[in-house]
């Protein structure tokens, strides 16, 4: 089971996967890779990354200002 939390929405979801791409991760909940930040277990992936078992992820919306 893989623990995601979209802090964006304030919501913790726990996905029946073995393994998923951070890339498939994100269309799944119709997120863009360029919008996003993905940490798995505390240490910042890229979408061609494979999530596991066990692993909690957080997903960031990146903002920015002036």
């Amino acid at each position: 089971m893989i623990k995601v939390k979209l802090l964006e929405r304030g919501s913790v979801i726990e996905l029946e996967a073995k393994e998923l791409k951070v890339v498939e991760l994100l269309e799944k909940f119709g997120l863009s890779p360029s919008e996003h930040i993905v940490l798995r277990n505390g240490e910042v992936v890229t979408e061609e990354d494979t999530l596991h078992d066990g692993d909690e992820v957080v997903i960031f919306t990146v903002k920015s200002g002036g």
